[in-house]
């Protein structure tokens, strides 16, 4: 389960809810990431200036090193003994990384942390599980905002299943195509004129195309195209998007569909 965070002038855990992952690749092989998004609004904190991981070999992994659903439990409950052990440090929980066979759980901690007695102490019920620890210093959260965190398209993936989420919430098979629309900004006229060529090579349609700035300077568009939103299926909808509009020098920002029952 989710840990939390420590701000140091009170002493208060912050319990944050938004946690999520993402699949990217580590040293050229799949890795999954899971972290606490809402950490970017606090860190780096102060107080906890030291980044402290264990790195657990997975028994049962995936022939890809991904985890396997054989040793999820097992996993999560590994996650909730570091939790539950760490919940009397000065520590923040704030992801992991999940490649290669392996499961690397970071956390940053005050300077006094015994890290080796937290890990060993919450690693006594798992004996079969081979592990190592470390700590470093890294006062400016390095390894959370450069490692952990994730890039802006990596992020777009994030948002694109929370998407598909809320229309399951509400009904939705996500099985039936329909007209879904798209919501860019771009700074000039001619970036987004350029942008409307390459999209609609690949399918776009515009639906509506300020031809005036608005107040922040951005010429907005809508486009749209016929897909289905589904979660297998829409980063290869929106993802070209997203890199276009990179190109243009453009801004890529969502999506939204109908409920379709």
């Amino acid at each position: 389960m989710p840990g939390g965070l420590y701000t140091c002038r009170k002493l208060e855990m912050v319990v944050s809810d938004n946690w999520d992952f993402y699949y990217c690749r580590v040293d050229n092989k799949p890795a999954s990431m899971y972290l606490d998004l809402d950490a970017v609004q606090v860190a780096p904190v102060e107080g906890l200036p030291t980044l402290a991981f264990i790195r657990l070999r997975m028994q049962n992994p995936l022939p890809d090193g991904l985890s396997s659903p054989e040793e999820f439990g097992t996993l999560c409950a590994v996650e909730d003994a570091l939790n539950d052990q760490v919940a009397g440090e000065q520590a923040a929980y704030v992801g992991r990384c999940t490649s290669n066979g392996f499961r690397d759980f970071f956390f940053y901690v005050a300077p006094d942390v015994d890290w080796g007695r937290v890990v060993a102490s919450c690693m006594e019920p798992f004996v079969d599980y081979v592990y190592e620890v470390g700590t470093r210093d890294d006062a400016k959260w390095s390894t959370y905002f450069n490692y952990l965190y994730p890039s802006q398209r990596d992020g777009q993936s994030i948002e694109n299943r929370r998407v598909c989420k809320a229309l399951e919430e509400h009904g939705d098979t996500l099985k039936e195509p329909r007209e879904i629309d798209h919501w860019l900004n771009f700074g000039n006229e001619d970036d987004l004129c350029a942008f409307i060529d390459a999209a609609e090579r690949i399918g776009f349609q515009v639906r509506e195309q300020a031809l005036e700035p608005d107040e922040d300077d951005r010429y907005v568009l809508q486009m749209f195209r016929t897909d289905v939103p589904g979660y297998a299926s829409i980063d290869a909808v929106t993802l070209p998007l997203f890199d276009l509009a990179v190109a243009n020098n453009g801004v890529y920002d969502g999506w939204e569909s109908v409920v379709v029952y």
